[in-house]
């Protein structure tokens, strides 16, 4: 007869392990608070919190502003504007180049707050008819601008204008030039658009000592 098989066998080495790792848990409670590990992973962690929450609000919630406030606190300054060759056209019905409305300015920051990430938007017409020429996308102020600073300067180019055999085909035919416009727009963060300014573009072709006169 075969021997009978005890299926619980004392277990002396494990219930001596067992009271080994309730020393263990009761030691952790017995040190000063300063020398227990999760003391110090919980430091840890709130120091990471309030560190993110310190570069939220200076990244975030100083820097945010209203469409009104933004409109407010951008002033465009030493604005100039020409005619630009943007494209070189070699179809085969046509050779010449693409000349396009271009405007550059510097933006000074007049509010109390640092501004930073500002999108600019630049819509270019045509002032007889509305028409639209083309728009020009920037993102400045990549770095903060502190109140009372001014940029370095900004351009906005429409990309799409009149063809011409050349840019002095442009000038000889000046009678034709029709009057344009830019009018600017800017976003920071989540302000939405507001409308900065609207200006003429000058009839200055780039590289041609030549303003088109208008009537």
């Amino acid at each position: 007869m075969s021997p009978e098989v005890n299926e619980y066998p004392d277990q002396p080495a494990d219930k001596a392990g067992a009271q080994a790792q309730g020393e263990e848990i009761l030691e952790e409670y017995r040190r000063p608070f300063w020398q227990n590990s999760k003391f110090w992973l919980w430091a840890v962690l709130l120091l990471v919190l309030a560190v993110f929450a310190l570069v939220y609000k200076k990244t975030v919630m100083n820097t945010a502003m209203t469409r009104g406030e933004l409109q407010a606190a951008l002033e465009l300054f030493d604005i100039s504007s020409q005619w630009k060759v943007t494209a070189q056209v070699n179809d085969e019905d046509f050779q010449g180049v693409v000349l396009a409305p271009e405007v550059s300015f510097r933006l000074r920051n007049v509010s109390q707050k640092d501004l930073s990430y500002v999108f600019l938007l630049g819509v270019f017409r045509f002032m007889d008819t509305g028409k639209l020429i083309g728009e020009g996308y920037r993102m400045a102020l990549r770095q903060p601008l502190p109140p009372g600073a001014s940029s370095e300067r900004i351009i906005l180019n429409a990309g799409f204008g009149y063809r011409a055999t050349s840019a002095v085909a442009f000038e000889k035919n000046r009678q034709n030039w029709r009057n344009a416009s830019c009018e600017v727009f800017a976003k920071s963060h989540n302000s939405g658009f507001a409308r900065i300014k609207t200006f003429y573009i000058s009839r200055r072709i780039e590289g041609l000592d030549v303003e088109v006169e208008i009537r």
